[in-house]
Formats: C-alpha cells, sequence, structure tokens
C-alpha cells in the first residue's frame, strides 16, 4: 500500500518545492521507492498541463462552484503517477501561493489521500509555531494524529532591511548573513526540533535569462537564454560574472552575466546575454524585488543540482519515520477520492439509466451532467418539447447523448407482459394500462425487459412510489432475505455508510442483522473498509432498555453469521468515531472510534440522523441506494440536490455491473 505525506506550509512560506524534491531523492537513497505529486501547475498562460491543473484554471472553477470537479481532477492526475509504478511513497507538494484559500485546500488535498502532514517554516520562532497552528486548524479531526512534524526552510537564508527572507537575486554570495532561522532570546515559545533543516543555496533559485524575460516581459536580444545571475546591480563597474545590470544605457563592456538595458535601449554585449525593454530600470527593480521562487519545470538543470544536495540536508530519522508505515492502516475513504471512483466505474459501466421524473428541473439538470461527463446514458421519461424547455429554463444543454422516452408511445408495449408477470395476482389488461399510467412502473417494465438497466426516481415521488412496482416487478436478489436502505454520507475528511434510513421502519434483531450484513458489503464493493457501529442511546452496558438489547443481540448475529466483519455494538455515535471517547468508553472495541458503517436501531433514528448531518453540514448524501433488489433500483430524498441526482445514477449504474459480475467488479475496486 503507498503512504501519501503531503507538505504544508505554514504562513508566508518558500522553498517547499526545494524541500519536496530533496526528501523524494533522500527516499530514493534508502531503497523507499517514491515520486513527488504536484497537484497545481503555475499560472503560466492559465493553462492546464497533463498532471496537474492550473492554479488559475482551479480559482476560476472554484469561483463558479466546482471545488468538487477540481478535486476530482486531482484525484485522478494522482492516480495517474500512482499507477505508473509500484510507489512505497508519494510526497504531494502543498499549495503556497495560489488565488484560492490554500490553508482550505491543502486540508482538502489532504483529505482526499489520507496523507500524513509535514509543515514547514521559514523560521523557528513563535511566529513561525503560531502560523503552523493556524494552518493545522484547516484540517480538522483527521488531521490531529496526522502531524509528523515540520522541516524548516532556507536555513541561513539572507534577509533584507525588513528581516524579510530574500531568495531570488538575493546578493549573498557567501551566506554569512543573519539567518532567518534563529531568534531572539526573548522570543519564547518557538519551534525547537524539526524534521531536517533545508539549507540555504543561491543556486537553488537563481533564474535563468528567459526565466527574467518572460517574468518582466522583456525581450532577449543576444546571447545565451539558459545564463544564470544571482544579484542584481546598477554599476557596470563592480559588476561580476554572478551579477544582473540594470541599465538604461547601452553598455560598451561589462561583467556582468546578464543585461538588462530599460527605456528601450539597444545594444550588443560580448560574453553578456542582453534583454531589452521599454519599462524604466525603476519598473524593472521593482519587479525583480518581488520576484517570486519558483523553479520553472524545464529547468532540468537546477532540478539535478537541488536534487543531489537538498536531499542531503534530509535526516535519516525522517526518512525512517515516513519508512516505518504501517501497511495494515485503515485507509480512510475520502469524499474526493469515492466521487472519482464512481464516476470512473459508471463510465466503464456505460448503463442505460432510467429517470422517470424526466421533466423535474433538478433531475434534468443532473442529467445534462452525467452525460457531458459520460457517466451514464441518462433516459428522461416524458414529452421531449417539454423536457427541453425545461432545460432551456435551467441553462443546461442535453447532449446527443441523453434519450428520451415518451410514455404514451410506448406504454402500450408492455401490457401483455406485466399481466403476464402478475396474473397470479389477479392482474388484467386494464389493470395494467392503469398500473403503467405511473413512469416509475413504465421504466421499471422496460428494466426488466433488459432495455434499460436501472432506475432513479425520488425528487418528485414517495419512497412507496419508487419501489413498490420494482419489489413488485423485478423483485428481490435471490439470497435476499429484505430489501434495506443506505446512504453514502460524503463528510469532509472521509464517506461514510447509513442505514437503514429509508424503508425498514421497527426492524427487529434478525432484520437488523441482514441490514449490517448487507452494508458492510456494500461498503467493502465501494473501498469503504467496513467497520460496523451498531448505534444506540448507550455504549456497551452503560445503559439499558429495549434499543440497548435490540442491538446487543443483533450484534451477536452478525457475528456468527459472518464473523469476517468487524462489528460492534451498542455504540453511541461518538464513541464510533472519535478515538478519545472510544479509548474511555470501549478500549477494546475493533471498531470504535474508527467505525465507517452505521447502522441504526429503526427508520426513525437513521432518518433522523442522516438529515441532521446532510442539512446541518451541508454535505452531499447519496441514496438511499436500496439493497437486496434483482436490479438496481435507487430512491431519492424529495429533497435532493443535482449533486445527490449525478452520483445516484453513477451508484446505479455500477450496482448493475456489480450485480452482473460480483466478484470481478470488486477486486477491482478495491484493488
Amino acid at each position: 500500500m503507498t503512504r501519501n505525506v503531503i507538505l504544508v506550509p505554514a504562513g508566508k512560506t518558500s522553498g517547499i518545492y526545494t524541500a519536496a524534491l530533496g526528501l523524494v531523492k533522500a527516499l530514493n537513497n534508502h531503497n523507499v521507492k517514491a515520486a513527488l505529486f504536484t497537484p497545481f501547475a503555475n499560472c503560466k498562460n492559465a493553462k492546464c498541463i497533463a498532471t496537474a491543473i492550473s492554479k488559475c484554471c482551479a480559482a476560476k472553477a472554484i469561483a463558479q462552484g466546482q471545488e468538487s470537479e477540481v478535486l476530482e481532477k486531482i484525484v485522478g492526475n494522482y492516480n495517474q503517477l500512482k499507477d505508473s509504478g509500484n510507489y512505497d511513497v508519494i510526497i504531494i507538494e502543498g499549495v503556497c501561493q495560489a488565488p484560492f484559500d490554500k490553508d482550505d485546500m491543502n486540508a482538502k488535498i489532504c483529505h482526499a489521500f489520507d496523507a500524513d502532514i509535514i509543515t514547514l517554516v521559514n523560521g523557528a520562532c513563535s511566529c513561525a509555531k503560531k502560523a503552523i497552528d493556524a494552518t493545522l486548524q484547516y484540517f480538522g479531526n483527521a488531521g490531529k494524529n496526522k502531524v509528523l512534524g515540520s522541516i524548516l526552510l532556507n536555513a541561513n537564508a539572507p534577509v533584507d532591511a525588513k528581516g524579510n527572507i530574500k531568495l531570488v537575486l538575493s546578493g549573498c554570495s557567501e551566506c554569512n548573513c543573519k539567518s532567518a532561522a534563529t531568534c531572539d532570546a526573548s522570543d519564547k515559545g518557538g519551534i525547537e526540533n524539526f524534521l531536517s533543516k533545508v539549507q540555504f543555496d543561491k543556486q537553488y533559485y537563481a533564474p535563468r535569462a528567459k526565466d527574467i524575460a518572460s517574468y518582466i516581459d522583456a525581450q532577449i536580444v543576444s546571447g545565451d537564454e539558459n545564463k544564470r545571475a544571482y544579484k542584481v546591480t546598477f554599476s557596470n563597474t563592480e559588476a561580476n560574472d554572478k551579477q544582473l545590470l540594470i541599465s538604461a544605457q547601452a553598455v560598451d563592456n561589462t561583467k556582468a552575466a546578464i543585461v538588462i538595458l530599460t527605456d528601450g535601449a539597444d545594444c550588443k554585449v560580448e560574453n553578456a546575454t542582453v534583454l531589452k525593454t521599454d519599462k524604466s530600470a525603476w519598473q524593472v527593480a521593482q519587479a525583480l524585488a518581488s520576484m517570486d521562487a519558483i523553479l520553472n519545470a524545464d529547468d532540468e538543470e537546477t532540478k539535478s543540482y537541488i536534487e543531489e544536495n537538498a536531499s542531503k540536508d534530509i535526516e535519516d530519522s525522517l526518512v525512517n519515520l515516513i519508512k516505518d508505515y504501517d501497511a495494515n492502516k485503515t485507509v480512510l475513504m475520502s469524499p474526493a477520492a469515492f466521487r472519482y471512483k464512481l464516476t470512473q466505474l459508471a463510465r466503464a459501466a456505460h448503463k442505460k439509466i432510467a429517470l422517470p421524473e424526466g421533466d423535474e428541473p433538478r433531475t434534468v439538470a443532473a442529467a445534462a451532467k452525467v452525460a457531458e461527463q459520460d457517466i451514464a446514458i441518462p433516459v428522461l421519461f416524458g414529452n421531449k418539447d417539454k423536457i427541453l424547455a425545461v432545460a432551456k429554463e435551467q441553462g443546461v444543454t442535453l447532449n446527443d447523448k441523453v434519450e428520451f422516452v415518451d410514455p404514451e408511445a410506448v406504454r402500450a408495449n408492455y401490457v401483455d407482459r406485466l399481466v403476464e408477470l402478475r396474473k397470479a395476482k389477479g392482474m388484467t389488461p386494464e389493470m395494467a394500462i392503469q398500473m403503467l399510467q405511473d413512469n416509475v412502473a413504465l421504466a421499471t417494465m422496460m428494466i426488466e425487459a433488459n432495455e434499460l438497466d436501472g432506475l432513479v426516481s425520488g425528487a418528485v415521488h414517495t419512497t412507496a412510489n419508487t419501489i413498490r412496482p420494482p419489489l413488485q416487478i423485478i423483485k428481490t436478489a435471490k439470497n435476499a432475505k429484505l430489501v434495506s436502505a443506505i446512504f453514502f454520507m460524503l463528510m469532509p475528511e472521509q464517506v461514510y455508510v447509513y442505514g437503514d434510513c429509508a424503508l425498514n421502519i421497527d426492524p427487529d434483531a434478525e432484520q437488523l442483522s441482514e441490514i449490517a450484513i448487507q452494508s458492510a458489503d456494500t461498503a467493502k464493493a465501494f473501498g469503504i473498509d467496513p467497520k460496523v457501529a451498531m448505534v444506540t442511546y448507550s455504549t456497551m452496558n452503560s445503559g439499558k432498555g429495549a434499543d440497548v438489547d435490540l442491538m446487543r443481540e443483533a450484534t451477536e448475529l452478525v457475528r456468527q453469521k459472518r464473523p469476517d466483519i468487524a462489528v460492534d455494538g451498542p455504540l453511541q455515535y461518538d464513541a464510533a468515531v472519535m478515538p478519545n471517547v472510544a479509548a474511555q468508553k470501549a478500549p477494546n472495541s475493533p471498531v470504535a472510534g474508527k467505525a465507517t458503517v452505521f447502522i441504526f436501531p429503526s427508520l426513525s433514528t437513521g432518518n433522523t440522523v442522516y438529515k441532521a448531518v446532510q442539512r446541518s453540514a451541508n454535505l452531499v448524501s447519496i441514496g438511499p441506494m436500496l439493497q437486496g433488489m434483482r436490479k438496481p433500483v435507487n430512491d431519492l430524498s424529495r429533497g435532493a440536490l443535482v449533486d445527490d441526482i449525478i452520483y445516484s445514477i453513477a451508484v446505479t449504474a455500477i450496482e448493475d455491473t456489480r450485480n452482473n459480475a460480483y466478484c470481478k467488479f470488486e477486486l477491482d475496486f478495491v484493488r
């Protein structure tokens, strides 16, 4: 299993890429196969590259409410890297500067990959400690136990007159200057111990002529575009071969490596690379003073130099800390990773999913997105012209991958078959015609005829109206003792499974055990490590009552039927999810503090909890997903959001694949 470690800059920090390259190289030098993943590319021309999304693209998408899509793209890029080699460790470069909230984004990337955290700072004083504390607040409960420690960046870096670290064109030749890593004697509460200290080296940040030209929008008129400079000067007499000379006049001769001619001046200088700009010398100087310490992607020379030298600053103890990874650790399934997996598997399944509420606005908007992203083939039931009018009102376009079914035109085709299926219940042609007036029933008959692969409804219909026809026509799966309903709850840090929240009102112990088993199997099939908590108001023997006895009995039945399932109960919700509470209330539990599947004693409890969590936390919930059906039929909450519908369609497409080839699917999914 690959271990993920994210490098998180705290406060205003420079040099994270240097530390990342050094750390990856050090790990590989110690026979730990490691790779570097950079989620975001710099905003050069605001274009994305094959392996990273540009910060500018990301900022625009986030501003348009598409943060989930950004995170899913990041997950996809990560998986490309992971699949390209059998890596022991992937180091994730956190966002240092961005046109969006970098701390919030770093936290979400961390949760997306269930990564351990190393913070990075440019100093050891109390301000650096406060910056780390402020940054880690974004990582929530899941991040508290994931922090490995801190790395000090650019130890002994030069500072300007204001005490700010100066990296690019710093003017530091031997670095015998005030160290940014030191604290005043009066500054208490700083950082005493670092995992490693990456030293400053002027060659890490020395820009090439073409980097400078690009940054200040200047033209290279002569010389080697790859020549570098380490210091700015305005005096030709003081210039040397490590310096950049800024001049408003033509230069006859100079020892400077690079010359920037300002104010439109023009000349050719032997042994120097000459840049030309119409900007004033003052404007150029101001621009270079704020030049970012960014290594361009094509600068392989500097990259190799950093890898070789920065790796020497990485302590063996840090390498061993990362190396000593518990391969049996429970890996959390993050919402971003879950959504990405859903969409990928749904695309591969290529299923036709019936949407009987074809002219319902949220359903139409969801169908447009599903078709656009090729998640499935949405089949909208209703008058096509009316549906297209609704789409126009929603500001969405239904492309040619969307299919339409006009109920008036096809109902008669299924009357005879419905009579045959329900003749034991006294079904007549007249009754069949009446029943098929309901689009859910019509869609169910088309699924029974293998013309469609699954059904999603409930944005308008009640749960009873949605599931009654499938139960009557499609019926339950061969080995299913009941039909139950679960929700995938996409929490900020991981995905949970809640059941039963939609169907079984007052299940007995036997039924609860079946719900728990079904839910655990579903969780596993969708990549979630099932640790089942039988939830009620008491933990173990702390309370008494009918629900406590009920959940205790159900727990024992699950253990008898399926000893392979990690289950415990009764557990209170806090004991099920919080390690510190679990340590007090259920210290020996295999589930407490790390539950992923939650089974509630009644529909009243389950439905109330799911809606309270969803609405209060404003998170996506997918479901209710029906378990135990021969063909996938999934209900929606009537308050369902567009995203809820999209992912319910994806789940339905995957379920059909799972029903047809469960074993192969499960192995492929979890791999």
